[in-house]
């Protein structure tokens, strides 16, 4: 091996150690951040709820462990005060006319969601405009009964 096989050996030790030292940087700090983030959601979510008029607020974080099997992870799960026990909500980003927008589901003890609640005014312009199948899709979706 000549020197020059060497040098360009060290500079592409060199780059992958900083790209292996940003991407740890980055999990860690997504590690240790995330009960800030589920307090600002937690936040966020319930001065949507306050605003729009709606006297149900956010009560906890429901853990993982304590999910179903098959159920929607790609949002966050939580208990909701003025609802019977045992019923939940599933905040998460719905997509629909090329746009994202936030929306709650509350799913029932059953299993089944009983509503969508949207948490802002283009989230209740577009879950009005969006078409039924797309919304039960959703539905069937986030409580795992299969595409």
């Amino acid at each position: 091996m000549n020197s020059e096989d060497t040098a360009r050996l060290k500079d592409r030790a060199a780059l992958a150690g900083w790209i292996a030292a940003l991407v740890l940087t980055a999990a860690i700090a997504w590690f240790f951040t995330q009960p800030l983030r589920d307090y600002a959601l937690f936040n966020v979510v319930n001065q949507a709820l306050q605003q729009s008029g709606d006297s149900r607020r956010l009560d906890a974080p429901v853990p993982s462990g304590a999910l179903s099997p098959g159920v929607s992870r790609i949002g966050f799960w939580y208990t909701m005060t003025g609802m019977p026990a045992g019923t939940r909500v599933f905040v998460f980003a719905f997509i629909a006319g090329g746009t994202f927008f936030p929306c709650a589901a509350v799913v029932s003890p059953e299993g089944t969601v009983e509503e969508f609640i949207p948490l802002n005014s283009h989230a209740r312009r577009m879950l009005a405009q969006t078409a039924p199948e797309i919304v039960r899709l959703y539905a069937r979706r986030i409580v795992g009964a299969g595409p």
